[in-house]
């Protein structure tokens, strides 16, 4: 007799057990899991309509809210357990009333950020939360008509107010990106209400020009642009919004300011500290870019090639070249060729070599400075000898040889296993390095490396037995 099947784990199979079976099982789970108990509560509460619901959850946030006491490592676990059972409610029981959900998980948000003061120690389950609600409350509010929108701001701007350090990044930026017209300006109105009574208006002022950018009124954006204390001021980032927006002349005249000293940006998202160079070559190229448009192309070239003769930056040698007239790379080419094979910054001419790349000159550039380098620039000496291992295995050696002696000079234990990896590799290449010069010679650098640190057993117990 044929063996019947077992029921799969889904849909299909669950309800094959009856509900007498499943509310038994869940009754038995639910005693000693919080967060099921509270959202099986809460989908009864639903059958009666959405309202109960709206209690229930607006009862919870109330006690949260209201809570001071410390959350320690444990309870933080477990509070985002039920909160993240309470925002999959908000989205799967709250599906008739969109406003209504909405408006919860923009109370989430508030919520979690009052949490944030609490904690004794930072919790990667609830800022991961925080950040799946930010996006639930993103995307409901994305998805309301106008008429819902309006009756959201009130709740977002109490948020906004209560966000007195700017805790919750460009959220608020996230959420003008999504409003219609009408509730952009009903957020407006409130946010220029503020401004007059705030102590630090530079976070209303970077919204109002937010909302000025969703417009397309750069008149405005300039003008609170120069509203903001200098601090704050970002005149690369006007000088590209500018500039996207056909406003060359006056993009121009915000790239070419350059601030005086520390200020606080923006940089995804979040506030950070820089200093007056931050962003000094892209303001250069953006200011190039301007005066191209500007019909101005012998001075943007001319900006362009000052900028690769102070960075030696490969991308910006292709640009220049990419601009110029036909068959006038080539001489330009060998210029920056020359130029760099002349520096008397060795490294920075190995950087461009083995990006543009151009390894042969780079293998030549090596060799002539074989007794100079420095294992302490290990970063772009490791990178280079790996790009050159396949070509040019002799500038190769140099190098590794270099890296490997500057960590066993210094007595580097935690760089020991780079060290062995570059012992390897070069071993790897001695069957195609030439064996006409002897400053190549394998087996007397070894001799040399087991003579000076004979004892550095840590080291040499990384190595495999044949290279020991």
């Amino acid at each position: 007799m044929a063996k019947k099947a077992a029921a799969k784990f889904d849909r299909a199979g669950l309800a094959s057990l009856g509900a007498e079976k499943l509310a038994e099982i869940l009754l038995d789970e639910a005693s000693a899991n919080k967060a099921l108990k509270l959202r099986l509560q809460a989908a009864l509460a639903g059958t009666a309509g959405s309202t109960k619901v709206l209690a229930r959850i607006d009862k919870r946030l109330d006690q949260i809210e209201r809570s001071a006491s410390g959350i320690t490592a444990n309870r933080a676990r477990e509070l985002s357990t039920e909160l993240g059972g309470m925002m999959r409610t908000i989205g799967g029981e709250l599906g008739d009333d969109p406003v209504a959900a909405a408006e919860r998980m923009v109370r989430m948000m508030s919520v979690m950020l009052g949490m944030t003061h609490r904690l004794y120690d930072r919790s990667a389950k609830l800022e991961k939360l925080s950040e799946d609600i930010i996006a639930a409350a993103v995307s409901m509010i994305a998805a309301l008509p106008d008429a819902g929108q309006v009756m959201l701001v009130p709740a977002l701007e109490k948020v906004r107010a209560a966000d007195k350090h700017r805790e919750l990044g460009d959220v608020f930026s996230q959420m003008m990106a999504v409003l219609g017209t009408a509730a952009a300006d009903t957020w407006k109105k409130l946010l220029e209400g503020a401004l007059k009574n705030s102590r630090s208006p530079q976070h209303i002022l970077q919204l109002l020009q937010d909302l000025a950018v969703k417009r397309q009124d750069f008149d405005e954006v300039i003008r609170l642009e120069e509203a903001k204390p200098e601090l704050y001021q970002d005149s690369l980032v006007l000088a590209h919004l500018l500039f996207d927006a056909q406003r060359f002349e006056q993009a121009l005249d915000w790239v070419r300011r350059k601030p005086k000293g520390m200020r606080v940006i923006r940089i995804g998202g979040m506030t950070a500290a820089a200093g007056p160079d931050y962003g000094v070559q892209e303001r250069k190229l953006l200011e190039a870019d301007i005066l191209e448009r500007l019909k101005r192309r012998g001075d943007a070239q001319a900006l362009r090639w000052q900028e690769f003769c102070e960075t030696f930056e490969p991308d910006v040698l292709r640009t220049y070249i990419a601009k110029l007239d036909d068959f006038a790379e080539f001489e330009e080419m060998d210029k920056a060729l020359h130029l760099v094979m002349t520096s008397k910054d060795a490294y920075k001419s190995l950087w461009f070599l083995i990006g543009w790349p151009k390894l042969d000159l780079a293998a030549r550039l090596v060799i002539d400075h074989a007794q100079d380098w420095d294992g302490r620039q290990y970063e772009l000496l490791s990178t280079a000898a790996e790009k050159l291992s396949e070509e040019q295995p002799e500038a190769a050696t140099v190098l590794y040889r270099v890296l490997v002696s500057d960590i066993l000079k210094r007595s580097l234990s935690q760089a020991y296993h780079h060290a062995a990896s570059y012992l390897v590799a070069l071993a790897d290449l001695v069957p195609r390095v030439s064996a006409i010069n002897g400053q190549y010679d394998h087996v007397r650098f070894m001799q040399s490396l087991r003579l000076k640190h004979a004892k550095k057993y840590s080291f040499w117990m990384l190595l495999p037995e044949d290279l020991r």
